[in-house]
């Protein structure tokens, strides 16, 4: 069934040709009146829906649904019904009355995928992240070839509602394992962290054999890296160490990123997975060269006719070649890059990523005016921007000794910690709080769902150019990591070597 809404309505015509239009008695003295009235309101909600009053139509749909003659419908009648009441409520944004109409839909044989798809948005919506889970495995068991009707994105952010809650494990090891069955993959390349997570939970089954096939789909120096200094994987290091040969890695997705560029040159999605790819290797005139061209077409007016992600990744374009003219100590037309990204909108509204990274920038170089009147009127929705967002505060204040604004900051950022807690990490790191850092590492890295990141966190990495206020709280990181506390912790979980990689962004 292609169009299931269209479908549901053909059905619901046919009550409406047959039923009664004249209003149900309120209580039917036999069970064919009691068919008649559901019938009729069925009828009646139909002809609500065909005259555009969602409202009216959700009131006779709703009633039909939950009266006694419902049951005595054909099960074709009661799924169309379920499916037109169900979807109406979701395009009224009535989501957790969709949601129960819509699961309800799905437990009969004409399901398809595109109702499973509407479950799974009106699930995430009530943060029924289980069910969401759910239906995105059962998306990719039933139907793989429509899991691109899904924005990667929010694979990623139902991976990350999952992880680290042991209750929601089953339902997260699940959906990734559907997801690897069904050999999906985003725009940009495998979902090497869903994989590395997946891998994980192999591991600790003791399923090694299972592991390795998840784990050789994973071709990401920055993934690889993760799991070579974590020793939980330690069994599949020493049984494939070229696989974490971290110079091999980085090199090979390079290559491949490059070839992916020449094969879609419309895409900026992966050329912006380049850049990034090429900044971690320190290779900073590669990033602008790579680019030259994409900011020569943006500038003569040709953008959106050479691209197909023109709108929604030139930004991200303009914002890694900032970060490489930073590295170039190229400082004010870095800033240049980032306000004219700034100028450009982020999903159809005020680009909010961009003014915070170049808020963040003129932080780094000392200029808190700049920082704060950047940030002054933002207020991201979500818990990751609102954390970022005042930490650039935070700095801004430190450096003009506002004694006052340091201390609210502090506790807000220490209120939602949680949210961001290598952000806070370095909120302790820019105050000087070293033990507090300490402390706060030993808890990352005894908590399995901060580890990964801790650990990244905690590598030898290249040296680059950095800023005065990089270079402190570099020198006040090295200070953190010789405590022995966290030591002590690191011995238990991981360990340091030496990566010829820029660190990740702190």
């Amino acid at each position: 069934m292609r169009n299931i809404l269209l479908a549901a309505a053909l059905l619901m015509a046919s009550f409406w040709v047959q039923a009664s239009i004249t209003p149900p008695s309120p209580t039917p003295p036999t069970m064919a009146g009691q068919l008649d009235a559901t019938r009729d309101e069925i009828a009646a909600g139909y002809e609500a829906w065909r005259n555009k009053d969602p409202t009216a139509a959700s009131i006779a749909l709703e009633k039909a649904i939950y009266s006694d003659g419902f049951t005595r419908l054909t099960r074709q009648q009661q799924f169309g019904t379920l499916v037109l009441a169900g979807t109406i409520a979701q395009d009224s944004e009535r989501y957790d009355v969709a949601h129960a109409l819509l699961l309800r839909a799905s437990e009969y044989g004409e399901a398809d995928s595109d109702l499973w798809q509407r479950r799974l948005e009106t699930a995430y919506r009530t943060k029924d992240y289980v069910d969401s889970a759910h239906s995105v495995a059962t998306i990719a068991r039933r139907w793989p070839e429509t899991l691109g009707k899904i924005n990667y994105a929010a694979i990623y952010s139902l991976d990350r509602k999952l992880e680290g809650d042991k209750s929601l494990v089953h339902s997260q090891q699940d959906m990734l394992q559907s997801l690897f069955d069904a050999k999906w993959s985003t725009p940009e390349g495998e979902p090497c962290n869903l994989w590395r997570d997946l891998t994980a939970m192999l591991l600790a089954e003791h399923k090694l054999h299972a592991a390795s096939v998840v784990a050789a789909r994973i071709d990401s120096a920055e993934v690889a890296l993760t799991m070579r200094i974590d020793k939980r994987y330690d069994r599949l290091v020493r049984k494939d160490p070229r696989a974490f040969d971290i110079d091999r890695v980085a090199a090979d997705e390079i290559a491949l990123y490059k070839a992916r560029v020449k094969a879609a040159p419309d895409q900026l999605v992966l050329l912006s997975a380049l850049e990034g790819l090429l900044l971690d290797s320190r290779q900073f005139e590669q990033v602008l060269a790579v680019s030259d061209a994409v900011v020569a077409k943006a500038e003569a007016g040709q953008g959106a006719a050479s691209y197909k992600d023109f709108n929604e990744k030139y930004i991200w374009i303009l914002d890694q070649r900032a970060r490489a003219l930073v590295r170039l100590g190229r400082w004010d037309e870095a800033i240049e890059q980032w306000a004219r990204a700034t100028r450009r909108p982020e999903y159809g509204e005020m680009n909010t990523s961009q003014t915070v990274n170049l808020a963040e920038f003129y932080a780094e170089i000392g200029k808190a005016r700049q920082a704060r009147e950047m940030v002054a009127e933002l207020d991201d929705p979500s818990s990751v921007g609102s954390m970022q967002i005042m930490m650039v505060r935070l700095l801004a204040a430190l450096q003009q000794d506002d004694k006052a604004a340091v201390a609210k900051l502090l506790a807000s950022m220490r209120a939602h910690r949680a949210d961001d807690i290598a952000t806070w990490e370095n909120a302790l790191l820019a105050t000087n709080d070293l033990e507090a850092a300490g402390d706060l590492l030993v808890e990352r890295l005894q908590n399995e769902r901060w580890r990964s990141v801790a650990l990244t966190d905690m590598q030898d990495y290249a040296e680059v150019r950095m800023t005065p206020i990089e270079a402190r709280r570099l020198k006040r990181w090295h200070t953190v990591l010789a405590q022995p506390k966290v030591r002590k912790a690191l011995a238990r979980v991981g360990r340091i070597e030496h990566f010829n990689l820029e660190a990740p962004q702190k």
